[in-house]
């Protein structure tokens, strides 16, 4: 048993045994998904709200969508409300905060993708090991808290864990990667420039360089307009089109124009997909954001040379694979075992802002990077079962 694991019984075990009646909190694909495994598995749903401003007599599910206090006057006031969107935005989660004090509120933790395997008690059985271990080297006593709130929500699906263990982005940012005017910063899932605009912020628009990764064409266009921006004004940026792996090639690709756009289970086109060691093409990075939806192994891979001489501070995604909760840190330490890792998570329902935070060893000025190979054994394998595409030499 996991030392820092306080909760037992699982989100859909508890859905199996309350005596309460069963509301689900919005619509959608989280929703759809909720209900399919309530018809599969006996588990009665008594209703489904939604906001009031979304209401106006939906149907979904062969429900008729209520207001809140509507539903609570036909069910009684003891519920277990289910929440069945994502959402990031403060005035939802503070709605969340609020039901929270009046009824039983849980969010069940759903996988990203199809493949995925999710935390469970066997899950967390089988990876006791890896587990502990990263828990134990995480840099500090915030991280591990981070780290024990997030299995625990995951396999519980109570969303105080989530507001428990919360900081906020930019303070995380400005005290752990303290970025500067001297950065070479490769954004990686660069979306509309979002980011971008989040190193300027902080830095007061200085940077040596940015280098900006993005394979959807619509996000790409706008990522272009900024650059343009940015060029007038003497910031360099250079936009590459095209998607991060492990080697370059061409890798099918869902292509949403927003912020979810992916390599994994997509077939709709085919991308170019380059990795971390081309776009750095020798240039001393000293900061790296990836955010590449799924696809971090590979994009680890693909830097191997980028990340083991230049030690670059990271700000990684860590929450599209429950795996990825140790199989990142600890790819990371073979490259750079001396990288401090922090684990923080930032406002969101359920825990999709979750990220890790590298930090390497201090460079002097006149040696930015080693410049011995750097070897690794790290093999990386498709993190699903049907690759996506083979990638093209």
């Amino acid at each position: 048993m996991l030392k820092f694991m306080q909760e037992t019984l699982s989100v859909w075990e508890l859905l199996q045994q309350t005596k309460k009646p069963i509301v689900l909190y919005g619509m959608g694909n989280g929703a759809d998904k909720i209900i399919d495994w309530c018809e599969a598995n006996g588990v009665q749903v008594q209703g489904v709200f939604a906001s009031d401003e979304f209401v106006r007599g939906q149907q979904f599910r062969g429900f008729t969508v209520e207001r809140y206090d509507a539903l609570r006057a036909r069910l009684g006031n003891e519920l277990l409300v289910v929440i069945a969107f994502a959402s990031e935005r403060p005035e939802v989660l503070e709605r969340f905060a609020q039901l929270a004090v009046e009824q039983e509120v849980i969010a069940p933790h759903l996988p990203l993708f199809d493949e995925e395997e999710t935390v469970s008690a066997v899950w967390l059985q089988r990876y006791e090991e890896q587990l502990t271990q990263v828990y134990d080297r995480l840099a500090d006593e915030q991280s591990r808290r981070v780290f024990a709130d997030t299995l625990n929500y995951k396999l519980s699906g109570k969303i105080s864990y989530l507001f428990d263990c919360e900081t906020q982005r930019e303070d995380d940012i400005r005290s752990l990667l303290a970025p500067t005017a001297e950065e070479v910063y490769m954004d990686l899932g660069a979306y509309n420039g979002d980011t971008i605009q989040e190193l300027g912020r902080l830095t007061d628009w200085q940077w040596r360089e940015v280098l900006a990764v993005e394979p959807d064409r619509r996000n790409c266009r706008k990522l272009r307009l900024l650059a343009d921006e940015l060029a007038e004004k003497g910031l360099a940026a250079e936009v590459h089109e095209a998607g991060i792996w492990s080697e370059q090639g061409e890798l099918g690709f869902s292509d949403s124009g927003g912020r979810q756009s992916t390599f994994i289970g997509a077939e709709k086109k085919t991308v170019p997909v380059t990795t971390i060691d081309t776009v750095a093409a020798g240039r001393p990075v000293t900061m790296i954001k990836m955010d590449v939806e799924g696809a971090e192994v590979q994009a680890i891979a693909g830097g191997r040379q980028t990340i083991g001489k230049c030690k670059p501070k990271l700000f990684i995604a860590a929450y599209h694979y429950d795996v990825d909760l140790f199989r990142l840190p600890l790819l990371l330490w073979e490259l750079v075992p001396e990288y401090k890792i922090y684990l923080r998570k930032h406002p969101y329902v359920p825990a999709w802002e979750l990220n890790f935070i590298c930090i390497g060893k201090q460079r002097d000025d006149k040696s930015p990077y080693r410049t011995e190979n750097v070897k690794c054994n790290m093999v990386v394998e498709c993190p699903f079962n049907k690759c996506q595409g083979d990638t093209k030499s």
